[in-house]
């Protein structure tokens, strides 16, 4: 496999990277010596700015969608004994019921996976806890702790207006 090769296969798997290199926000001989890629890392770093002259450069996109929060839930599963009206959403075996020191973050329809990983990435760099999270049909649910509720609301909220486009 040729360095060039072994570059970005090397950038593929930290997404992080990829997107970095989209936005066009990398020093591509730091990113080089992150890799550790053997060979020479001005010949890597070459071989980075090649490939980043390749991609679609990075775009964002508006999800509009409700979001609510709802306080007093929290996680129970298959063994807890829960009337099916205390289920505010259940995956698997795994369940979001009302009553619990909890708040759900609910952003109802047109949200994809893609929203859901921004979304997710924005919360931990806010150093928001996130006890759940998911998305089907459209859905997205977050759950965090009570008193970290309102700013993940201002968050995801945030977060959906700008989600990245995929390539």
């Amino acid at each position: 496999m040729s360095l060039a090769s072994e570059a970005r296969e090397a950038v593929r798997e930290r997404p992080f990277l990829y997107d970095a290199l989209r936005a066009g926000v990398v020093n591509y001989r730091a990113a080089a010596d992150h890799l550790g890629l053997d060979g020479d890392p001005e010949a890597v770093a070459t071989a980075l700015r090649r490939f980043a002259a390749e991609l679609d450069p990075a775009t964002t996109r508006a999800v509009d969608v409700p979001v609510r929060m709802q306080s007093g839930v929290g996680l129970a599963d298959d063994d807890t004994a829960v009337s099916p009206e205390d289920v505010v959403v259940s995956v698997g075996e795994e369940r979001v019921v009302r009553g619990g020191e909890m708040t759900a973050i609910r952003a109802s329809g047109g949200v994809d996976v893609a929203a859901c990983g921004h979304v997710l990435g924005r919360l931990a760099t806010a150093s928001v806890v996130v006890d759940a999270a998911g998305v089907v049909a459209g859905d997205l649910v977050v759950v965090v702790p009570r008193r970290q509720g309102a700013t993940a609301l201002r968050i995801v909220e945030d977060a959906l207006g700008s989600v990245p486009s995929a390539e």
